[in-house]
């Protein structure tokens, strides 16, 4: 309770989110975030802090409030604790769709309590890993929820073997019909996503790509030239104001839509 008091009223800076991190107790409290309620762990990091005190990626939290309505669909890949899957749940309603990819153990059973304390009837959680073919793969476990990966690149505390599946195969699988957001983060293999989501990318036209980029500039480059064939127009940080039609180097947090004529 005194966790959960704290940051209703402490100032959203980034010394007090370390500050409540270390000050926190290590296990899992409900906390209320936009979407409803959520179990999170504050010891584990400033970023979830930032979740319990309604900061984190507020533009991607502004621009799916904007966008999303009752009846459409959003996957969300590399859902981590859900807290976007929460809150496309609450906007979609009781006729849309929210599928919540997350293969990690711990992140999918905390996303399936949270899940259940709003009792949520339109999220589907599959624990599974997203990337450009069907199969298994060695997910790397990082030192926070966030940080686990499919990248070889990183060297995690521990691996856990995940099944693959292709974002076009789920889709076709769940029986989704049309697709209009997609939330991707998936710590580097963001190019992998997309290659496995050329026929949902191409089958609707008002789809808008919520994108968190790699650092490597060579991968960010991979991106854009994959993602010129489908003629969306980007905006860095998710900021409406600032359109671009090539995809930016410098943004962490980029959107992608077309934009209708």
């Amino acid at each position: 309770m005194l966790m959960q008091m704290l940051c209703s009223v402490a100032p959203r800076r980034y010394r007090v989110y370390r500050m409540l991190s270390r000050l926190a107790p290590n296990r899992y409290e409900i906390y209320r975030v936009e979407g409803g309620q959520i179990f999170l762990n504050l010891r584990e990091s400033s970023a979830m802090v930032q979740r319990a005190m309604r900061s984190y990626e507020p533009a991607k939290h502004a621009l799916i409030r904007k966008h999303l309505r009752p009846g459409m669909t959003f996957i969300d890949v590399g859902a981590n604790k859900g807290d976007f899957s929460l809150l496309a749940a609450r906007l979609t309603g009781n006729s849309g769709k929210v599928i919540s990819i997350e293969p990690e153990p711990e992140n999918h059973s905390m996303l399936q309590r949270s899940i259940a304390l709003n009792a949520y009837p339109n999220i589907k959680v599959l624990q599974l890993a997203l990337s450009d073919g069907d199969g298994t793969a060695t997910l790397q476990i990082g030192s926070t929820s966030g940080a686990h990966t499919l990248s070889p690149e990183f060297n995690g505390t521990r691996t856990v073997e995940v099944p693959t599946r292709t974002l076009d195969g789920m889709v076709m699988e769940q029986q989704l019909g049309s697709v209009d957001m997609i939330k991707i983060d998936v710590q580097g293999l963001e190019l992998a996503v997309l290659r496995g989501a050329a026929e949902t990318l191409r089958a609707n036209p008002r789809i808008i790509l919520l994108l968190d980029l790699p650092k490597q500039s060579e991968k960010r480059r991979a991106i854009g030239e994959y993602l010129a064939q489908f003629s969306f127009t980007y905006f860095p940080e998710s900021d409406e104001h600032a359109p671009t039609h090539d995809l930016p180097g410098h943004a962490f947090e980029v959107a992608a839509m077309r934009l209708q004529s």
